[in-house]
């Protein structure tokens, strides 16, 4: 089953892309670019040999890096992904299918804001 995710809410979101069977698109239908993939909670940019790792979900939580540089940047639940944690953590978008899928998608293209990385 494929996760379509946006950004925003409501009346005013915004499809940004297309995951399902671990790979992550942006776009979709025929204009879609496969930019990603993940498995067992694990994220990463490009795909094949050339794949980079960038971050992780785990339990409704997505964060960046790994081991001692990594970092909680956002959230995901119930059809909806926030940016931030704790009582300061803003919702930017939101996503109609599988959790795993929706924070996998979220990394790559909520949090990770094309070419310059910064949240």
């Amino acid at each position: 089953m494929a996760t379509d995710i946006y950004s925003g809410r409501g009346w005013s979101k915004n499809h940004l892309g297309i995951c399902e069977g671990g790979e992550i698109y942006s776009g979709y239908g025929w204009d879609k670019t496969l930019i990603g993939c993940y498995k067992d909670g694990d994220v990463f940019e490009g795909h094949g040999w050339g794949k980079t790792f960038i971050g992780s979900y785990k339990n409704g939580e997505i964060t960046k890096g790994h081991g001692l540089s990594k970092e909680e940047i956002g959230s995901y639940k119930v059809g909806e992904i926030y940016q931030g944690r704790g009582w300061s953590k803003t919702q930017v978008g939101c996503y109609d299918g599988p959790d795993d899928g929706a924070a996998a998608a979220a990394l790559l293209l909520l949090f990770l804001n094309g070419d310059d990385r910064n949240l």
